[in-house]
């Protein structure tokens, strides 16, 4: 289920990242035309593979732990279980397969090839939309007659036909399969389109803005990932954001004197504590910390007493799991 699940998210945002592995995210692809089958191809969003982005940024976990009825530290082992069966299929030497989304193959190099499944549109403002044929080219006949040899014979030209733009039979090709794409969508799939909020492109009234609040950005629920597993750099460039005075200690701790390597940085505390118990899982010492200064909450693998042993430490996990991690003096 986690590969319809990720197939569901491609629906509602561009990036999803499966922990531990990579990100899919999606390239949009203009319309084009195939001169070989004569086929006019829509608008559509493809996937692509960033094996760069690995933290875990919540989304996936959360959905799972939404749709599966179950708790966000039991979506995190699902994910883990599901993560280590794709790298023991690719290192066995077998193709991995993702419906709806790619497949994956070892690389000679040890590295990851990615294929993408071009048979799913992800942009839903042409989702369900097929190709058109275009239009063959009539050819023109020669319809030039004897001219007669009778001056008795007057000969009055025919008015010529007037032939419709090529442009405008385009445009009422695309207005067709538009409409024609969108009803069945409706009558076939209404449950789909609800949970795909497809039905707010159709309600304007839904999006109507209040010009006092055009500068205010919209405030985030409890439940949702705010910026989550930010790298070193991007959490110093975040000082304005709200700082959470709330701490609790049974988490959160403040040892002077020690290194600790960060793997993720969450702007909210469940968050934060979900994914402690998610490293302590495998085998860390995990501990969350709240940086006052940052307005965040990072997640450490392991303490060390001293620079050295946290450096040495530092370049196996960034070369083995996690290239974003980084030390903590805290």
């Amino acid at each position: 289920m986690t590969e319809q699940y990720i197939s569901d998210l491609l629906f509602k945002f561009d990036t999803v990242i499966l922990p531990g592995f990579g990100a899919f995210v999606l390239k949009y692809k203009p319309a084009t035309f195939d001169a070989n089958t004569n086929q006019l191809l829509p608008p559509s969003k493809l996937v692509s593979f960033d094996v760069s982005q690995k933290n875990n940024d919540g989304i996936l976990a959360n959905y799972i732990s939404e749709k599966e009825k179950i708790s966000f530290f039991e979506a995190c082992s699902t994910i883990l279980n599901f993560v280590e069966d794709i790298n023991k299929t690719l290192d066995s030497g077998n193709i991995v397969a993702i419906q709806k989304v790619g497949t994956f193959t070892k690389s000679t190099d040890n590295g990851i090839s990615f294929t993408t499944d071009t048979s799913t549109n992800y942009n839903l403002e042409t989702f369900g939309m097929g190709s058109v044929a275009a239009p063959s080219a009539i050819p023109s006949t020669n319809l030039s007659a004897t001219p007669l040899q009778s001056d008795a014979v007057n000969i009055i030209p025919l008015p010529k036909k007037r032939r419709i733009p090529k442009v405008a039979i385009w445009i009422l090709i695309i207005v067709f399969v538009l409409g024609g794409s969108a009803v069945a969508l409706f009558i076939l799939k209404p449950d789909f389109i609800q949970d795909l909020k497809i039905s707010e492109l159709f309600n304007p009234a839904d999006k109507k803005e209040n010009p006092e609040n055009k500068t205010q950005q919209k405030v985030p629920e409890k439940h949702e990932i705010q910026k989550a597993d930010l790298p070193k750099d991007t959490i110093n460039a975040d000082t304005s954001l709200q700082k959470n005075p709330v701490q609790n200690n049974q988490t959160i701790q403040n040892t002077t004197g020690s290194f600790y390597i960060i793997s993720a940085s969450f702007r909210i505390k469940e968050n934060a504590d979900n994914y402690v118990q998610t490293l302590k899982l495998k085998g860390y010492d995990s501990k969350a910390f709240f940086l006052d200064d940052k307005g965040l909450y990072v997640v450490s693998y392991n303490s060390y007493a001293t620079k050295a042993e946290a450096d040495e430490a530092l370049l196996k996990i960034q070369s083995s799991e996690n290239a974003n991690a980084w030390i903590l003096n805290h």
